[in-house]
Parts: C-alpha cells; structure tokens; sequence
C-alpha cells in the first residue's frame, strides 16, 4: 500500500500512526489528498524551496537545523501542523523566540529589520 507523509512518525509498529495504510497525512493527521497536496506544495515549493538536505554528511538532526526560526513558524502557522510531532521527527526542541537589537533602548526584531533593509534597498 502506498501512503503521504508530510512531517509524520509512528513509535510503534502497526499503531495508529504506522505507515502502511492507503491515506494521506500531515503532522500525523489525516487531511485528504487534496489538502495533503496543498501543504505539500506550501512547504517544497515556498517555505523549504532553497532548503538542501545533505544526509550523507551530517545527520537528521543537524541538517534540519539549517531550517530558519522564520521558516519554522512559517510551518506551524499551517493549521494541521504539531509543535510535538515536529520536535520528535527533528530531534530537538523549537526554540522560536524571536531574535531582537536594542536600538536606542527599544527591542526591534531581527526580522522587522530585515525586511525594511529588504525594502529600502528593492532586494
């Protein structure tokens, strides 16, 4: 049987989660397949596009390290998506603070920055 995983895992064989059953699923969810194909695309195609997996020199872990805090929430901003099933695939826990400066005694995100430097110099 064939089935559609996106970010799933099973601790047990043959449990509720075991992945030899005809059905498509997200964050170990059912979804269908259409909505298994629209967060699919979401993720390949827009949040993960420029992301390289490289297993063959670095582990699982290390690897989706590479994944940007902005790419994270990104993911989990998609309504099947699972903080928990997540940590359990990748092999750490999310740290999703957001990164701040201090200029002139106020905090302003890395991200806020980033996006106005993006604006101001059309990049």
């Amino acid at each position: 049987m064939t089935e559609y995983n996106i970010f799933c895992y099973s601790e047990k064989y043959n449990d509720e989660n075991y992945f030899q059953q005809k059905r498509y699923r997200a964050f170990n969810k059912e979804v269908g397949e259409k909505r298994y194909f629209e967060i699919a695309s979401l993720i390949r195609n827009d949040i993960l596009k420029d992301l390289k997996l490289e297993l063959n020199k670095e582990s699982w872990e290390n690897e989706w390290k590479k994944v940007s805090t902005d790419q994270w929430k990104r993911i989990l901003k998609i309504p099947e998506a699972d903080k928990k099933v997540i940590e359990a695939i990748i092999g750490f826990e999310l740290d999703l603070e957001e990164e701040t400066i201090d200029i002139d005694g106020k905090k302003v995100s890395k991200a806020t920055i980033s996006e106005a430097l993006k604006k101001y110099f059309n990049c």
